[in-house]
């Protein structure tokens, strides 16, 4: 295994999130939350555009199946999509609404969203942070299938984070971050339906200080999992709940999500935040808020999925 190299690539950002390896473009897509933002990050020349998605906070962005310039968004609890060049920054952009999820409830946002391999989209919410606090068990884990209707899958949860599907795609994990758990269900992709749910790794038990956040899975069957006020990534066997390393990142504590990319899908990508830190935190944490890149690991992901939308023009 060749040596593990760390590298902060650009920010910082207030509450970085979702990274999205494109694939067709070779280009990472990301989000800052509360800024309203969305992000596309060109590995080979180092530039960044920026788009401004005036619906509100945005928790995830994907691609549009099949288009260059179109895209869909978590932003507030609304499921949006929006036209964007990447290629350019754009100081605005009005999204169209496709539909909204926790209709009766104003205090949630969407936050966590990734698209399975039949194209179904798969979002949560969580409420909104008063004071350091986060209200527990008001959010819901949805999906949005091919025939664009939303379900809800699981609820209540409290904030809805980290997806991913395992190589021979019958298995989904899931993290309710305030559960202290990674979880997993069966799954039939042909369906969507989730079932006899199970705890895989547990952080309390295992004495892990920090939440569990964003998460994605290498070609081994192998979860990685952004911890949020833990300063690095935990990489797991859910088969046998083995904590197989930790990668820790240095200068940022609160670690967001991670997601493989790069031309081989051997380059973790990381992003951070920097929200709610004081003068001395910050001082401390010279890269809090940016995007890394992990080389080096020895290991490399899948391609992620982009969603599926029949009736867009």
């Amino acid at each position: 295994m060749s040596e593990i190299t760390l590298e902060p690539l650009v920010g910082p950002y207030d509450l970085g999130e979702g990274p999205h390896w494109d694939s067709i473009s070779q280009k990472l897509y990301y989000v800052d939350i509360y800024a309203q933002k969305v992000f596309r990050f060109d590995p080979i020349s180092g530039i960044v555009t920026s788009v401004f998605i005036e619906n509100g906070p945005v928790g995830f962005v994907v691609p549009l199946e099949g288009h260059t310039d179109k895209f869909v968004a978590g932003c507030g609890i609304d499921f949006v999509l929006f036209s964007w060049n990447s290629e350019k920054s754009l100081e605005s952009c009005t999204a169209q609404i496709l539909l909204s999820a926790d209709s009766d409830r104003i205090e949630t946002r969407f936050n966590d969203g990734k698209v399975d391999s039949s194209g179904r989209l798969w979002a949560g919410t969580m409420g909104h942070e008063k004071n350091g606090i986060f209200p527990p068990n008001i959010g819901s884990l949805y999906s949005i299938g091919n025939d664009f209707t939303l379900k809800k899958q699981i609820s209540p949860v409290s904030i809805s984070n980290g997806l991913a599907w395992n190589p021979n795609n019958d298995v989904f994990y899931y993290i309710d971050s305030l559960s202290y758990q990674i979880v997993a269900y069966n799954y039939n992709s042909q369906t969507g339906i989730i079932s006899n749910k199970k705890i895989v790794f547990d952080f309390l038990k295992n004495n892990i200080s920090g939440l569990p956040d964003g998460m994605t899975i290498d070609t081994n069957g192998n979860l990685w999992v952004a911890v949020y006020g833990g300063g690095g990534i935990l990489n797991i066997n859910p088969k046998t709940g083995e904590l197989l390393r930790f990668v820790k990142i240095n200068n940022a504590k609160n670690i967001t999500s991670v997601a493989f990319g790069g031309p081989n899908l051997d380059i973790l990508y990381v992003t951070s935040a920097r929200i709610g830190l004081n003068e001395n935190q910050l001082k401390e944490q010279l890269h809090a808020g940016y995007l890394f890149a992990i080389k080096g690991l020895g290991v490399c992901g899948f391609p992620a999925n982009s969603f599926k939308l029949p009736k867009i023009n």
